[in-house]
């Protein structure tokens, strides 16, 4: 007994010093339960998103201003063959836009061809459908099942099976 009076001090002391936190229970509702709290919570990592990407802008303008003016400085050397090199890389990117748009349809045609294959395969399974539910289906004029068509199509069962 002593010792859990002596523990229970011990922890008031604590707290008192300032070493034990006090669990406050308002704050964690409004945490909890508050939208306004989750709107300013939102609100605030927005903020930082928004100068996190105003900062990389702001880096990549610095480079790419450092690489242009150091471009300056070669350009006057070698303005001939930058100009070539313009001329190709122009070349080469129209080629690349031409492959694309090539790849683009040869797409869009094989979409095309197989949309029409699955539905022209759907067709035939559809008619296969019918044609047996109408064999199956038929009746004698007291009720009872024709037997032709049944057997008909156990015949054919057979005949796919051994080719």
């Amino acid at each position: 007994m002593k010792n859990i009076k002596n523990k229970r001090s011990e922890g008031k002391e604590d707290h008192e010093n300032g070493k034990q936190k006090k669990f406050d229970k308002k704050k964690y509702r409004l945490q909890k339960y508050s939208n306004k709290y989750k709107i300013n919570q939102w609100e605030e990592r927005r903020k930082k998103a928004v100068l996190r990407e105003y900062y990389k802008e702001l880096k990549r303008d610095q480079q790419t201003s450092s690489q242009i003016s150091s471009n300056c400085a070669s350009k006057n050397t070698n303005e001939m063959s930058n100009s070539k090199s313009k001329s190709y890389a122009f070349y080469k990117a129209k080629q690349e836009y031409k492959r694309k748009q090539e790849e683009k349809k040869k797409r869009i045609q094989d979409m095309i061809r197989v949309k029409a294959e699955r539905e022209e395969a759907l067709k035939k399974y559809k008619e296969k459908k019918l044609h047996n539910f109408k064999m199956l289906s038929k009746k004698t004029k007291k009720g009872q099942p024709v037997m032709r068509g049944r057997i008909e199509m156990l015949l054919e069962k057979i005949q796919q099976s051994l080719t």
